[in-house]
């Protein structure tokens, strides 16, 4: 089958750029298309333990307190429920770890402001839920800033608060 340049079908490359990465999990290589996740960056190969680390990473950013607290505000306001236990049975979740969760909006501005925009790993695994009522309970905004940066200085990232 040659066409009219004699050139035959068989012989045709077609040039396709895309850019993957592999995983190795279970003894098994998987390609993944697109782009390496920014916490990924790093990492030369993707070992199963990498993934389940990275795996880890985005549950934990997917349930970050400052943004369920966020999300349950909003939820309060869409459908006008003012008890934590009216958003219990809209959400099935314990009303007790609401009200905890909705307490983190307490928090001073400058710190929600940067926990929302620096969500490095480091930062995620360290401001779990425990770690922001504690200094909710501190009550005092100087007092909550100055245990703030001391933290960032335990975890070793840089702090503009």
């Amino acid at each position: 089958m040659a066409n009219q340049n004699g050139d035959s079908a068989l012989n045709r490359i077609f040039a396709y750029e895309q850019p993957f990465y592999s995983i190795f999990q279970h003894r098994r290589r998987q390609i993944i298309f697109g782009e390496k996740p920014d916490d990924l960056a790093n990492a030369g190969s993707v070992s199963q333990r990498i993934w389940e680390q990275h795996q880890t990473y985005l549950q934990r950013l997917e349930n970050f307190p400052l943004k369920k607290a966020v999300y349950y505000r909003q939820l309060q306001e869409s459908t006008g429920v003012r008890s934590v236990r009216g958003l219990s049975e809209i959400t099935g979740e314990d009303w007790s770890y609401i009200a905890r969760v909705l307490r983190t909006l307490d928090l001073p501005a400058p710190i929600q402001e940067f926990l929302n925009t620096h969500r490095e790993p480091a930062i995620v695994k360290h401001f779990h839920l425990r770690i922001l009522l504690e200094l909710v309970r501190l009550e005092d905004e100087n007092a909550q800033l100055a245990r703030f940066r001391e933290m960032i200085e335990e975890i070793q990232v840089e702090c503009p608060v």
